[in-house]
């Protein structure tokens, strides 16, 4: 990991004066002493290319350490295409660890038509072309992501409580469990006026059976539209965003994440309700998010962010 980061340490000593930077932290608190971090940042190569450098911690009064990831993206940008891959690696903590690399693409239609059938009169006229305001851009795209797990510790026997792995203390293993994790999104957005929506859908596989090999809950879950981290190994996500203009420095935003999981663990319901505000090179953001899953106490975060451009 060290070879790793002092590589791109080198590139970034490399790039020209004039390219294009972006570094921001978003901090996190929350429930049960919740409190999450994330510094990341954004330097492109060029016209086209850029490398995306993050890392990310968080612990609370239940997670038994700090869960440390350390992540690089890579990405292509040319016309309506859009390219990325994606790395990341979470050292052993509490017995459990992961690495994870993925890669999406996205391709966006915005206002455009033919050059043709625009003149005045003739046959060279009433062309179809665009003018106006309304849909503004669409995009489509779809993801690939492998993760790796590896844990230590497995649920404790149920005693009694069936079906809650998350309430069961963990109990140390004969052998490390290693499983892999499949994940496979489709995501669009669509701009609107002033007005941004988007959705994301997400199916994960598992190479073992979670149940037979009494799997205890992944202790790290990122999903999409939620700052916090959760737990548990996620069947299907759902997201739904919108985001709007009310005033020219402010975008507002809600957002609304629906999981189901595997290990008999009920449905979660994230809501979240923010706001962005920019002045040209700053980016500042804050968030509230309510995570509610039956079984469990709802949890309340608030997230403070941000970033610098230049």
């Amino acid at each position: 990991m060290r070879t790793i980061f002092a590589a791109v340490v080198a590139v970034l000593c490399a790039l020209p004066a004039r390219a294009g930077v972006t570094a921001g932290v978003d901090q996190t608190l929350g429930t049960a002493g919740y409190r999450g971090t994330k510094v990341r940042a954004s330097v492109d190569i060029g016209d086209a290319f850029y490398l995306a450098p993050s890392f990310s911690t968080y612990r609370s009064d239940a997670s038994s350490g700090s869960y440390r990831t350390f992540a690089l993206r890579a990405g292509y940008e040319t016309g309506p295409l859009a390219f990325g891959v994606e790395a990341a690696v979470q050292p052993k903590t509490n017995g459990y660890k992961r690495e994870e690399i993925g890669g999406d693409a996205t391709f966006s239609l915005t206002p455009g038509g033919s050059a043709h059938g625009r003149k005045m009169a003739g046959p060279s006229s009433g062309g179809t072309e665009t003018f106006g305001a309304g849909l503004a851009a669409v995009d489509v795209g779809a993801g690939l992501n492998f993760i790796r797990h590896s844990d230590d510790l497995q649920a404790a026997p149920a005693g009694g409580v069936s079906g809650m792995r998350s309430r069961r203390p963990a109990v140390a293993r004969a052998t490390t469990l290693t499983f892999g994790q499949t994940d496979v999104s489709v995501f669009g957005g669509l701009r609107f006026l002033v007005a941004e929506a988007s959705v994301e859908l997400t199916k994960s596989a598992y190479s073992k059976n979670l149940d037979a090999v009494n799997a205890r809950e992944s202790q790290f879950l990122q999903l999409s539209g939620v700052d916090s981290i959760a737990q548990g190994f996620p069947d299907t996500s759902a997201n739904a965003r919108l985001t709007w203009k009310s005033l020219p420095l402010v975008k507002p935003y809600v957002s609304y994440t629906h999981t189901t999981f595997k290990l008999g663990a009920a449905p979660s319901n994230a809501y979240a309700v923010g706001a962005k505000a920019g002045f040209e090179m700053i980016t500042v953001k804050a968030g509230y998010e309510r995570y509610a899953q039956k079984g469990f106490a709802d949890q309340n975060f608030y997230t403070l962010g941000a970033g610098l451009n230049f």
